[in-house]
């Protein structure tokens, strides 16, 4: 500070002075350095992280699903107990695990169980021939709307139902990705997530799968460092990519290379539409919007609807969405948010599903032990919250898989015509 601008400013008295003088030059001495607090903050998080995956890494590879009793598993295939027992009294299915309860001894079986019993007795379950993996992926622009975790149980739910499944995790944040267990900085390295598929070549997709502890479920993990992939997709040397193609279209080439494993392909995408969710979108036979019905997600929606038609005006070649869908989460009892729903209704009516999902602790108490709802076998709070929120996720999930079944129906008679099209022209 210049000396003329100091007794410019300076007090009458001395002893004023001094004071003044001496705080302008401790406000100089402790001026804000960014740099310095960045560098000073990362340090403390390195050795925080450290700590987390020592912490976490005592236990990784825990993952197990939950136990449950013979009538639940006869239920979940649709026969009765005792045609499970003597199937299994008949060695024609495989003999089922034994705990000590008591002075007795109990059947125990998971949902891998009840699916190797849905093939023994012929009932297992797949998309229709003739159809393709569908691919059903959460998208919203808006961050806090329960996307990531209705996406992880749509799939687990599917699994659970017998379907072969694969969650493409492409949000940066790898929030599904640590549900199943895997740790990015333990776990995963380079080329372990979308990265390479997107970059190099589709074949790089299929070296990147990982299987989990769900036996009809495959995982696609994501890393922070899909974040860099974003930003490179959009680069102008990308546009022009021979070899690649264009970068919306390469999230779904590099599906082509694996789809035809599976019978759903459930992708969770950021908040945000960059190039990771067009190429997500690009790729949607069906899309589901989830919205909580407060105002400001209510606004947000409208831009989200904006910006994708622009998206689909850019990629029109690219982007052959079948049908989105809206789904209310986090939904209460408020009368508030009762008029919310009103309002959305209202302009959406069409596209909004029936069922909603609603704002449940259980959600929140299982996400803390990295636990989805379907993989727990003791409730955290009490069993009614349990119970109803095991209900409420069970009623949006059988109502996607609805869809996705039209969806396949659809394909299925499109396929018919286009055959009997061709026959008609062959005969004439």
């Amino acid at each position: 500070m210049p000396d003329a601008l100091i007794y410019a400013h300076a007090p009458s008295y001395d002893a004023g002075y001094h004071r003044w003088i001496m705080g302008a030059f401790t406000m100089q001495a402790l001026r804000f350095n960014f740099r310095t607090l960045c560098r000073n903050a990362a340090e403390r998080g390195e050795q925080l992280q450290a700590r987390l995956l020592d912490a976490l890494g005592a236990r990784h590879g825990a993952k197990a699903l939950p136990d449950f009793g013979i009538e639940r598993a006869a239920q979940l295939i649709g026969c009765t107990a005792n045609y499970i027992r003597s199937l299994e009294a008949r060695a024609e299915a495989p003999q089922p695990r034994l705990i000590e309860a008591g002075s007795l001894q109990r059947r125990v079986y998971n949902y891998n169980d009840v699916n190797h019993l849905r093939t023994v007795m012929g009932r297992g379950v797949h998309r229709p021939d003739g159809a393709a993996a569908a691919r059903v992926v959460f998208s919203n622009l808006k961050g806090g709307v329960a996307k990531t975790t209705m996406s992880l149980h749509f799939a687990q739910y599917c699994a659970r139902e017998g379907y072969r499944v694969l969650l493409v995790d492409a949000d940066p944040q790898a929030t599904t990705t640590g549900a199943f267990g895997f740790i990015p900085d333990l776990d995963l390295g380079d080329g372990d997530d979308l990265s390479q598929a997107l970059l190099a070549g589709p074949q790089h997709l299929e070296t990147a799968i990982r299987r989990t502890h769900w036996a009809q479920l495959d995982l696609l993990p994501s890393r922070l460092a899909l974040q860099y992939v974003d930003w490179q997709l959009s680069q102008p040397a990308e546009r022009t990519h021979a070899e690649l193609g264009a970068p919306p279209v390469r999230l779904t080439r590099a599906l082509a290379q694996v789809e035809d494993r599976y019978d759903l392909i459930v992708i969770d995408t950021p908040p945000s539409l960059g190039m990771l969710s067009i190429n997500a979108i690009a790729a949607a036979s069906l899309i589901v919007m989830p919205i909580v019905p407060h105002m400001y997600d209510i606004s947000s929606s409208v831009q989200y609807f904006r910006i994708l038609e622009q998206v689909c005006e850019l990629y029109a070649r690219e982007i052959d969405v079948a049908r989105l869908a809206i789904l209310l989460t986090k939904v209460d009892n408020s009368t508030e948010t009762l008029n919310n729903i009103a309002v959305i209704n209202g302009a959406y009516g069409e596209l909004i599903l029936s069922n909603r999902m609603g704002l449940t602790k259980e959600l929140q108490k299982s996400a803390s032990d990295q636990l989805s709802i379907y993989e727990i076998d003791q409730p955290r709070g009490s069993r009614d919250t349990y119970h109803r929120a095991v209900m409420m996720l069970d009623a949006v999930n059988s109502e996607l898989l609805l869809a996705v079944r039209q969806l396949w129906q659809q394909q299925v008679l499109v396929g018919i015509e286009a055959a009997e099209a061709g026959h008609g022209r062959v005969r004439a």
